[in-house]
Protein backbone atom coordinates (compact mmCIF):
# COMPACT_ATOMS: atom_id res chain seq x y z
CA UNK A 1 0.00 0.00 0.00
CA UNK A 2 2.75 2.32 1.19
CA UNK A 3 4.74 1.87 -1.68
CA UNK A 4 1.14 2.19 -4.71
CA UNK A 5 1.02 5.52 -2.39
CA UNK A 6 4.94 6.19 -3.26
CA UNK A 7 4.09 5.49 -6.97
CA UNK A 8 1.07 7.52 -7.36
CA UNK A 9 3.22 10.36 -5.37
CA UNK A 10 6.07 10.24 -7.62
CA UNK A 11 3.40 10.07 -10.65
CA UNK A 12 2.03 13.43 -9.69
CA UNK A 13 5.42 14.96 -8.86
CA UNK A 14 6.66 14.52 -12.45
CA UNK A 15 3.48 15.23 -13.78
CA UNK A 16 3.73 18.59 -12.44
CA UNK A 17 7.51 18.89 -13.32
CA UNK A 18 6.82 18.02 -17.00
CA UNK A 19 3.99 20.70 -16.95
CA UNK A 20 6.40 23.22 -15.25
CA UNK A 21 8.67 22.42 -18.36
CA UNK A 22 5.79 22.54 -21.08
CA UNK A 23 4.85 26.02 -19.57
CA UNK A 24 8.80 26.94 -19.54
CA UNK A 25 8.73 26.15 -22.86
CA UNK A 26 6.22 28.55 -24.29
CA UNK A 27 6.67 32.40 -23.48
CA UNK A 28 4.61 34.29 -21.58
CA UNK A 29 3.45 38.08 -21.76
CA UNK A 30 2.01 38.36 -25.10
CA UNK A 31 0.96 40.53 -26.77
CA UNK A 32 3.93 42.50 -25.34
CA UNK A 33 4.21 46.10 -25.27
CA UNK A 34 2.63 48.17 -28.25
CA UNK A 35 5.25 48.02 -31.85
CA UNK A 36 6.33 50.93 -33.60
CA UNK A 37 9.22 50.47 -36.27
CA UNK A 38 12.62 51.57 -37.06
CA UNK A 39 14.30 55.17 -37.36
CA UNK A 40 13.54 56.99 -40.80
CA UNK A 41 17.11 57.97 -41.06
CA UNK A 42 18.70 55.54 -43.47
CA UNK A 43 22.02 55.50 -43.78
CA UNK A 44 21.25 52.19 -46.93
CA UNK A 45 19.10 50.67 -48.83
CA UNK A 46 18.87 47.36 -51.07
CA UNK A 47 17.52 44.96 -53.55
CA UNK A 48 18.67 42.51 -56.26
CA UNK A 49 18.25 43.75 -59.61
CA UNK A 50 16.10 42.28 -61.63
CA UNK A 51 16.18 42.66 -65.53
CA UNK A 52 12.57 43.09 -67.61
CA UNK A 53 11.19 41.00 -69.49
CA UNK A 54 8.91 43.02 -71.93
CA UNK A 55 8.67 45.65 -69.95
CA UNK A 56 7.42 44.08 -66.84
CA UNK A 57 8.78 41.51 -64.35
CA UNK A 58 8.80 37.40 -64.01
CA UNK A 59 11.00 34.76 -63.95
CA UNK A 60 12.85 33.43 -66.67
CA UNK A 61 14.39 36.73 -68.03
CA UNK A 62 18.34 37.52 -68.08
CA UNK A 63 18.29 37.89 -63.92
CA UNK A 64 16.79 34.25 -63.75
CA UNK A 65 13.72 34.04 -60.92
CA UNK A 66 12.76 37.65 -59.32
CA UNK A 67 13.88 38.34 -55.82
CA UNK A 68 10.94 40.38 -53.91
CA UNK A 69 13.08 41.32 -50.96
CA UNK A 70 14.42 44.89 -49.95
CA UNK A 71 16.66 45.81 -46.75
CA UNK A 72 17.40 49.14 -45.23
CA UNK A 73 20.19 50.26 -42.59
CA UNK A 74 19.49 53.05 -40.26
CA UNK A 75 21.87 53.55 -37.19
CA UNK A 76 24.39 51.06 -38.04
CA UNK A 77 21.32 48.04 -37.56
CA UNK A 78 19.51 46.23 -40.24
CA UNK A 79 15.99 47.85 -39.82
CA UNK A 80 12.52 47.60 -42.12
CA UNK A 81 13.03 44.28 -44.80
CA UNK A 82 10.08 44.05 -46.92
CA UNK A 83 9.07 40.66 -48.98
CA UNK A 84 6.42 40.61 -51.73
CA UNK A 85 5.30 44.35 -52.49
CA UNK A 86 7.67 46.88 -51.10
CA UNK A 87 5.51 48.62 -48.90
CA UNK A 88 5.20 45.00 -46.82
CA UNK A 89 8.04 45.22 -43.76
CA UNK A 90 8.09 41.76 -42.70
CA UNK A 91 11.21 42.38 -40.15
CA UNK A 92 11.46 45.82 -38.20
CA UNK A 93 14.75 45.37 -36.67
CA UNK A 94 17.84 42.74 -36.70
CA UNK A 95 20.97 44.25 -34.21
CA UNK A 96 23.18 42.14 -32.10
CA UNK A 97 23.65 42.85 -28.43
CA UNK A 98 26.99 42.51 -26.54
CA UNK A 99 27.51 41.39 -22.76
CA UNK A 100 30.91 42.49 -21.18
CA UNK A 101 31.97 42.66 -17.59
CA UNK A 102 30.98 46.18 -17.88
CA UNK A 103 27.52 45.78 -18.82
CA UNK A 104 25.00 45.32 -21.73
CA UNK A 105 25.37 46.87 -24.95
CA UNK A 106 23.16 47.60 -27.25
CA UNK A 107 23.41 47.72 -31.16
CA UNK A 108 22.63 50.94 -32.30
CA UNK A 109 21.60 52.70 -29.05
CA UNK A 110 25.54 52.09 -27.63
CA UNK A 111 27.59 52.17 -30.76
CA UNK A 112 28.76 54.24 -33.37
CA UNK A 113 28.10 53.50 -36.84
CA UNK A 114 29.91 53.50 -39.80
CA UNK A 115 28.06 52.40 -43.35
CA UNK A 116 30.18 51.36 -46.87
CA UNK A 117 29.47 49.88 -50.36
CA UNK A 118 30.61 46.67 -50.39
CA UNK A 119 31.55 46.80 -54.33
CA UNK A 120 33.26 49.91 -55.46
CA UNK A 121 34.76 50.25 -58.69
CA UNK A 122 38.95 52.01 -59.20
CA UNK A 123 37.34 55.45 -58.08
CA UNK A 124 35.64 54.03 -55.09
CA UNK A 125 31.78 54.44 -56.71
CA UNK A 126 29.61 51.93 -56.07
CA UNK A 127 28.32 49.39 -58.27
CA UNK A 128 25.75 47.77 -56.35
CA UNK A 129 23.60 48.37 -53.19
CA UNK A 130 25.50 45.88 -51.15
CA UNK A 131 26.52 47.06 -47.94
CA UNK A 132 28.99 46.53 -45.60
CA UNK A 133 28.35 48.49 -42.08
CA UNK A 134 30.60 48.89 -39.12
CA UNK A 135 29.36 48.91 -35.79
CA UNK A 136 31.64 49.57 -32.64
CA UNK A 137 30.72 49.82 -28.68
CA UNK A 138 31.61 53.64 -28.18
CA UNK A 139 33.90 52.13 -25.05
CA UNK A 140 35.70 50.51 -27.78
CA UNK A 141 35.39 47.30 -26.02
CA UNK A 142 34.26 45.39 -29.47
CA UNK A 143 33.24 45.87 -32.82
CA UNK A 144 31.13 44.38 -35.14
CA UNK A 145 31.45 44.35 -39.49
CA UNK A 146 28.18 42.96 -41.37
CA UNK A 147 28.22 42.39 -44.77
CA UNK A 148 24.46 42.94 -46.45
CA UNK A 149 22.77 41.97 -49.54
CA UNK A 150 19.81 39.89 -51.15
CA UNK A 151 19.90 36.93 -53.28
CA UNK A 152 18.90 38.01 -56.50
CA UNK A 153 17.92 34.10 -57.69
CA UNK A 154 15.24 33.62 -54.53
CA UNK A 155 13.55 35.88 -51.90
CA UNK A 156 16.22 35.74 -49.31
CA UNK A 157 18.24 38.12 -46.99
CA UNK A 158 22.40 37.60 -46.36
CA UNK A 159 24.27 38.82 -43.44
CA UNK A 160 28.16 37.84 -43.20
CA UNK A 161 28.89 38.83 -39.90
CA UNK A 162 32.54 39.41 -38.31
CA UNK A 163 32.66 40.46 -34.29
CA UNK A 164 36.23 40.92 -32.82
CA UNK A 165 36.52 41.20 -29.34
CA UNK A 166 39.04 44.73 -28.52
CA UNK A 167 39.29 45.05 -25.17
CA UNK A 168 37.75 42.29 -22.56
CA UNK A 169 35.76 39.93 -23.09
CA UNK A 170 32.36 39.95 -25.11
CA UNK A 171 29.27 37.63 -25.09
CA UNK A 172 27.34 38.98 -28.37
CA UNK A 173 23.82 37.85 -28.96
CA UNK A 174 21.35 38.17 -32.54
CA UNK A 175 18.32 39.51 -31.69
CA UNK A 176 15.49 39.93 -34.53
CA UNK A 177 12.41 41.67 -34.26
CA UNK A 178 10.00 40.57 -36.88
CA UNK A 179 7.43 42.96 -38.40
CA UNK A 180 5.20 40.34 -40.04
CA UNK A 181 2.56 41.26 -42.99
CA UNK A 182 3.89 45.25 -42.28
CA UNK A 183 2.68 45.01 -38.53
CA UNK A 184 3.83 44.13 -35.32
CA UNK A 185 0.74 43.22 -33.23
CA UNK A 186 -0.55 39.50 -34.40
CA UNK A 187 3.29 37.66 -35.16
CA UNK A 188 4.06 34.15 -33.97
CA UNK A 189 7.74 32.58 -33.70
CA UNK A 190 9.06 29.63 -32.63
CA UNK A 191 13.31 28.98 -32.29
CA UNK A 192 15.65 25.99 -31.91
CA UNK A 193 19.20 26.32 -31.96
CA UNK A 194 19.46 25.82 -35.76
CA UNK A 195 17.16 28.90 -36.83
CA UNK A 196 14.30 31.14 -36.28
CA UNK A 197 10.53 30.74 -37.65
CA UNK A 198 7.97 34.04 -37.51
CA UNK A 199 5.17 33.87 -39.37
CA UNK A 200 1.54 35.26 -39.67
CA UNK A 201 -1.18 34.15 -41.51
CA UNK A 202 0.81 32.78 -45.18
CA UNK A 203 3.57 35.23 -44.60
CA UNK A 204 6.63 33.38 -42.97
CA UNK A 205 10.56 33.75 -42.52
CA UNK A 206 13.11 31.17 -41.73
CA UNK A 207 16.87 32.87 -40.30
CA UNK A 208 19.42 29.77 -40.54
CA UNK A 209 22.67 30.62 -39.44
CA UNK A 210 26.04 29.23 -40.76
CA UNK A 211 26.41 27.55 -37.16
CA UNK A 212 24.10 26.41 -34.84
CA UNK A 213 23.15 29.17 -31.61
CA UNK A 214 24.34 28.19 -28.31
CA UNK A 215 20.94 28.92 -26.93
CA UNK A 216 17.85 30.65 -28.35
CA UNK A 217 14.60 31.84 -26.75
CA UNK A 218 11.70 33.51 -28.71
CA UNK A 219 9.00 36.38 -26.23
CA UNK A 220 7.37 39.42 -26.31
CA UNK A 221 9.00 42.63 -26.63
CA UNK A 222 8.79 44.54 -22.87
CA UNK A 223 7.71 40.77 -20.76
CA UNK A 224 9.79 37.80 -22.07
CA UNK A 225 11.71 39.21 -24.78
CA UNK A 226 15.89 38.72 -24.54
CA UNK A 227 16.79 41.93 -24.22
CA UNK A 228 14.58 42.13 -21.10
CA UNK A 229 16.24 38.56 -19.91
CA UNK A 230 19.56 39.91 -20.80
CA UNK A 231 19.40 43.08 -18.53
CA UNK A 232 21.02 40.95 -15.39
CA UNK A 233 24.00 39.83 -17.96
CA UNK A 234 22.89 36.24 -18.73
CA UNK A 235 20.00 34.84 -21.01
CA UNK A 236 18.19 32.83 -18.39
CA UNK A 237 15.20 31.97 -20.49
CA UNK A 238 14.42 29.44 -23.06
CA UNK A 239 11.29 29.95 -24.63
CA UNK A 240 10.80 27.55 -27.60
CA UNK A 241 7.86 29.40 -29.10
CA UNK A 242 4.85 32.00 -28.29
CA UNK A 243 2.17 28.77 -28.64
CA UNK A 244 -1.16 29.88 -29.29
CA UNK A 245 -0.56 33.73 -28.56
CA UNK A 246 0.58 36.24 -30.73
CA UNK A 247 2.16 39.97 -30.33
CA UNK A 248 4.98 41.75 -30.64
CA UNK A 249 7.58 39.25 -30.87
CA UNK A 250 11.69 39.06 -30.90
CA UNK A 251 14.10 36.42 -31.31
CA UNK A 252 17.51 35.96 -29.28
CA UNK A 253 20.44 33.82 -30.31
CA UNK A 254 23.32 33.20 -28.27
CA UNK A 255 26.86 33.26 -29.89
CA UNK A 256 30.12 32.07 -28.25
CA UNK A 257 31.81 33.69 -25.54
CA UNK A 258 34.57 35.50 -26.42
CA UNK A 259 38.46 36.39 -24.54
CA UNK A 260 39.96 39.50 -25.56
CA UNK A 261 41.42 39.66 -29.07
CA UNK A 262 39.16 36.77 -30.58
CA UNK A 263 37.52 37.11 -33.63
CA UNK A 264 34.10 35.10 -34.40
CA UNK A 265 32.55 34.97 -37.64
CA UNK A 266 28.71 33.78 -38.60
CA UNK A 267 26.73 33.86 -41.89
CA UNK A 268 22.60 34.34 -41.58
CA UNK A 269 20.52 33.71 -44.10
CA UNK A 270 16.58 34.92 -43.53
CA UNK A 271 14.20 33.24 -46.44
CA UNK A 272 10.60 34.59 -46.53
CA UNK A 273 7.78 32.37 -48.53
CA UNK A 274 4.20 31.48 -48.39
CA UNK A 275 5.06 28.55 -45.88
CA UNK A 276 7.56 27.23 -43.22
CA UNK A 277 9.00 24.99 -45.74
CA UNK A 278 9.03 27.59 -48.53
CA UNK A 279 10.93 30.36 -46.42
CA UNK A 280 13.58 26.89 -45.25
CA UNK A 281 14.31 26.43 -48.87
CA UNK A 282 14.75 30.01 -50.11
CA UNK A 283 17.55 30.22 -47.13
CA UNK A 284 18.62 26.94 -47.74
CA UNK A 285 19.32 27.29 -51.42
CA UNK A 286 21.43 30.53 -50.63
CA UNK A 287 23.80 28.37 -48.73
CA UNK A 288 23.82 25.92 -51.25
CA UNK A 289 24.59 28.11 -53.76
CA UNK A 290 27.44 29.64 -51.54
CA UNK A 291 26.95 33.38 -50.34
CA UNK A 292 29.94 34.56 -52.27
CA UNK A 293 28.79 33.01 -55.59
CA UNK A 294 25.47 35.28 -54.34
CA UNK A 295 27.32 37.75 -53.61
CA UNK A 296 28.67 37.74 -57.08
CA UNK A 297 25.55 37.35 -58.50
CA UNK A 298 24.30 40.32 -56.49
CA UNK A 299 26.48 42.07 -58.27
CA UNK A 300 26.84 41.18 -61.76
CA UNK A 301 30.54 39.88 -61.79
CA UNK A 302 32.14 38.77 -65.28
CA UNK A 303 29.11 37.27 -67.28
CA UNK A 304 26.99 37.19 -64.42
CA UNK A 305 23.63 39.46 -65.02
CA UNK A 306 23.11 42.09 -61.75
CA UNK A 307 23.64 45.54 -60.97
CA UNK A 308 27.30 46.13 -62.67
CA UNK A 309 25.13 45.88 -66.06
CA UNK A 310 22.50 47.95 -64.77
CA UNK A 311 24.77 50.83 -63.97
CA UNK A 312 26.61 50.28 -67.38
CA UNK A 313 23.64 50.63 -69.21
CA UNK A 314 22.94 54.40 -67.50
CA UNK A 315 24.69 55.66 -70.91
CA UNK A 316 24.67 59.71 -69.30
CA UNK A 317 25.83 58.43 -65.79
CA UNK A 318 29.76 58.41 -66.90
CA UNK A 319 29.24 62.79 -68.07
CA UNK A 320 27.08 63.49 -64.86
CA UNK A 321 30.47 61.59 -62.93
CA UNK A 322 32.98 63.45 -64.95
CA UNK A 323 31.11 66.94 -63.84
CA UNK A 324 30.65 66.30 -60.16
CA UNK A 325 33.57 67.01 -57.54
CA UNK A 326 33.59 63.90 -55.48
CA UNK A 327 34.38 62.01 -58.53
CA UNK A 328 31.14 60.72 -59.35
CA UNK A 329 29.99 58.87 -56.12
CA UNK A 330 27.46 60.58 -55.09
CA UNK A 331 25.91 60.40 -58.87
CA UNK A 332 26.62 56.44 -58.87
CA UNK A 333 24.66 56.19 -55.56
CA UNK A 334 21.59 57.89 -56.27
CA UNK A 335 21.15 56.01 -59.60
CA UNK A 336 21.36 52.99 -57.35
CA UNK A 337 18.82 54.10 -54.60
CA UNK A 338 16.56 55.31 -57.31
CA UNK A 339 16.34 51.93 -59.18
CA UNK A 340 16.35 50.14 -55.80
CA UNK A 341 12.94 51.37 -54.88
CA UNK A 342 10.84 49.78 -57.67
CA UNK A 343 8.31 47.07 -56.78
CA UNK A 344 9.43 43.69 -58.36
CA UNK A 345 5.90 43.21 -58.90
CA UNK A 346 4.27 45.96 -60.40
CA UNK A 347 6.87 47.23 -62.77
CA UNK A 348 7.52 51.07 -63.19
CA UNK A 349 5.88 51.14 -59.39
CA UNK A 350 8.31 54.00 -58.17
CA UNK A 351 7.86 55.09 -54.23
CA UNK A 352 9.07 57.87 -52.19
CA UNK A 353 11.49 55.78 -49.78
CA UNK A 354 11.97 52.79 -47.97
CA UNK A 355 10.87 54.22 -44.82
CA UNK A 356 8.02 55.32 -42.78
CA UNK A 357 8.51 59.08 -41.40
CA UNK A 358 9.41 59.17 -37.62
CA UNK A 359 9.17 55.54 -37.74
CA UNK A 360 10.64 54.93 -34.41
CA UNK A 361 7.46 56.46 -32.58
CA UNK A 362 4.85 55.70 -35.11
CA UNK A 363 2.37 52.54 -34.26
CA UNK A 364 3.34 49.68 -35.88
CA UNK A 365 -0.28 47.98 -34.75
CA UNK A 366 -2.28 48.94 -38.31
CA UNK A 367 -0.38 48.02 -41.84
CA UNK A 368 0.48 51.28 -43.63
CA UNK A 369 2.71 51.91 -46.44
CA UNK A 370 4.60 54.85 -44.96
CA UNK A 371 6.58 56.62 -47.33
CA UNK A 372 6.84 53.58 -49.62
CA UNK A 373 3.90 54.32 -51.63
CA UNK A 374 3.57 55.29 -55.55
CA UNK A 375 2.83 59.24 -55.10
CA UNK A 376 2.56 60.73 -58.90
CA UNK A 377 4.74 64.01 -57.44
CA UNK A 378 7.62 61.29 -55.81
CA UNK A 379 6.73 59.17 -58.79
CA UNK A 380 7.57 61.56 -61.81
CA UNK A 381 10.90 62.99 -60.09
CA UNK A 382 12.15 59.49 -59.92
CA UNK A 383 10.97 58.92 -63.56
CA UNK A 384 13.02 61.63 -64.80
CA UNK A 385 15.86 61.64 -62.82
CA UNK A 386 16.24 57.63 -63.94
CA UNK A 387 15.57 59.17 -67.79
CA UNK A 388 18.47 61.82 -67.15
CA UNK A 389 20.57 59.20 -66.32
CA UNK A 390 20.37 57.09 -69.82
CA UNK A 391 17.80 54.33 -68.33
CA UNK A 392 15.47 53.95 -71.61
CA UNK A 393 13.36 51.27 -69.96
CA UNK A 394 12.21 52.12 -66.66
CA UNK A 395 10.85 55.50 -67.31
CA UNK A 396 9.03 53.80 -70.00
CA UNK A 397 7.65 51.16 -67.55
CA UNK A 398 6.63 53.79 -65.53
CA UNK A 399 4.62 55.62 -67.57
CA UNK A 400 2.70 52.38 -68.60
CA UNK A 401 2.15 51.97 -64.70
CA UNK A 402 1.03 55.69 -64.55
CA UNK A 403 -2.87 54.74 -65.27
CA UNK A 404 -2.78 52.89 -62.05
CA UNK A 405 -2.23 55.58 -59.86
CA UNK A 406 -2.99 59.02 -61.58
CA UNK A 407 -6.21 60.84 -59.75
Amino acid sequence: MRMSKTLCLAGVAGLALASAASAQSVAPGAPGAPPVWSSAAKTGAGASYEAYVDGQYRDGGPTGAVSKVWFSIADGVLTETMYGLIHEAQIKALRFVGVTHDGLVVEGDDTTSRTEYLHVDAQGRPLSPAYRVTTQDKNGRFEIEKQIFTDPDRNALVLRVTIKALKGEVTPYLMLEPHIANTGIDDRGAVTRDGFHAWEGDTHLFLKPSEAFEKASVGFVGASDGLTDLKDGKLDWAYASTGNHAGNTMMTGALPHMGESSILTRDFVIGFGASEAEARAAADGAFATGLDEVLSRFNGEGERVGWEDYVASLTELPRIAQQATDGGKLAYASALMLKVQEDRTHAGALIASLSNPWGDTVDASKSSTGYKAVWPRDFYQVAMALAALGDKETPLAAFNYLPQVQV
